[in-house]
């Protein structure tokens, strides 16, 4: 199954990209040690949580745009959860605004009957998953900017 979210931010390509190009710990929400996060939506306010292990590929650009691959796999019943598998990319709207872009792709576990309750239920869940995950990230690196503005002054 495949799951996306986009998103602005309203700055320039280059700017995103040199928070990005600083690591994980810097954009990736609550990033822990040993790549250990927890990933999920809010529902009515309230976060429904799943701790997972992330892994973080190397960052690769290409003129303008970078892309960086992302894995994560759930730290307990691992059987029960899929393994999502994807990237984060950066990408120039104008010269003004980048599209931060979350997507992966995942197998339901538990064979057809995985597939039946995705269906039903949790493909819903995993695209809110990465909508949560992409906003986050966003936030994050527009707070970075800021952090480092404040800082040069």
């Amino acid at each position: 199954m495949f799951v996306q979210h986009s998103v602005h931010i309203d700055s320039p390509v280059e700017t995103v990209s040199s928070v990005f190009a600083k690591g994980p710990r810097k954009w990736f929400p609550l990033l822990a040690s040993a790549s250990r996060t927890a990933v999920g939506p809010r529902v009515a306010g309230v976060g429904i949580q799943k701790k997972v292990v992330v892994e973080v590929g190397e960052p690769l650009t290409t003129g303008s745009w970078t892309e960086v691959p992302i894995t994560w796999r759930a730290t307990y019943i691992k059987r029960l959860f899929p393994v999502m598998t994807g990237k984060v990319e950066l990408a120039p709207v104008d010269d003004r605004v980048t599209r931060l872009t979350v997507c992966g792709m995942y197998q339901p576990p538990l064979g057809s009957l995985g597939k039946h309750l995705d269906d039903a239920l949790m493909h819903r869940v995993a695209e809110a998953t990465v909508k949560e995950l992409a906003e986050s990230i966003a936030k994050r690196l527009q707070a970075a900017q800021v952090d480092e503005l404040a800082a040069a002054d």
